[in-house]
């Protein structure tokens, strides 16, 4: 009975209680500093980057370039193309930032992507489906493999009556380069006109949606140089201009062919 009794009222070592405080201390340390646990973020591409919205006669031309980096910082690898969303408003008295987009009008895969067209990094997608006085929103959508979507790139603008076009555009084609002129345009009062954009295509292509020229063109005559003797072009030109506080493109003029010779 002394043994058991001994036994029954020994207490923990010294060391074997220091040990043990040092794991208690650990333990409570580490949950002050543990959070909520935090989602990896989605490999989804940012938002696309440039997006622009243009009035083109009475087209709305919707642009932009291709993202760069995932929402984590790494390197997109696995896009395959875009959705747009658009939403209508009341151009007088609507609110284009109240909502969302949420009508999808366009999907355009990224190796494929008519009806958009690819230029380089930029894409550029033509809305035919407009009414004037009537205000548009876009939301542009990379997707991913699964049909994962990053954030949209939003962009919105009102529909005005589009200026009058560029009048009488004549060709002269010369040795490897054809010449080109036109009439200005007569304008409404509070009109201005900034310049003009000049299209052209191989006669068995279609229009690009982009003109020639990087910057309005002011004078309403060049030489349009560096072409290929005996292939036919077909050439188109609008005037662009300032209403109000909007840059209105024309509708572009009819088209009109000529073929480069060489000299005899």
């Amino acid at each position: 009975m002394k043994v058991l009794a001994s036994l029954a009222f020994r207490g923990p070592r010294p060391a074997a209680l220091i040990v043990l405080g040092f794991l208690l201390a650990g333990l409570l340390l580490g949950c002050g500093k543990k959070g909520p646990v935090r989602p990896k973020l989605a490999t989804v591409p940012e938002a696309p980057r440039e997006v622009t919205l243009q009035q083109q006669g009475r087209l709305l031309i919707l642009g932009w370039s291709l993202p760069l980096r995932n929402l984590d910082g790494t390197n997109v690898e696995d896009l395959v193309g875009f959705r747009i969303r658009r939403l209508a408003y009341d151009a007088q008295e609507g609110c284009p930032t109240c909502r969302d987009p949420q009508e999808v009008v366009a999907e355009i895969d990224l190796r494929y992507p008519d009806p958009a067209q690819r230029i380089g990094s930029r894409f550029y997608w033509r809305d035919s489906d407009i009414r004037q006085d009537t205000g548009y929103r876009y939301a542009v959508t990379a997707r991913t493999i699964g049909d994962l979507e990053g954030p949209p790139a939003l962009v919105h603008r009102s529909v005005i009556p589009p200026p009058p076009s560029p009048v009488g555009l004549q060709v002269v084609p010369g040795d490897a380069q054809i010449a080109l002129e036109w009439g200005v345009p007569e304008l409404a009062p509070g009109q201005q006109l900034l310049g003009y954009n000049l299209y052209r295509r191989d006669a068995r292509r279609p229009f690009p949606i982009i003109p020639v020229n990087a910057e309005p063109l002011e004078a309403t005559h060049l030489v349009d140089r560096g072409l290929d003797n005996s292939r036919a072009y077909e050439y188109r030109v609008s005037s662009l201009v300032r209403v109000g506080d909007q840059v209105v493109e024309s509708m572009a003029t009819p088209g009109v062919l000529a073929t480069p010779q060489p000299r005899r």
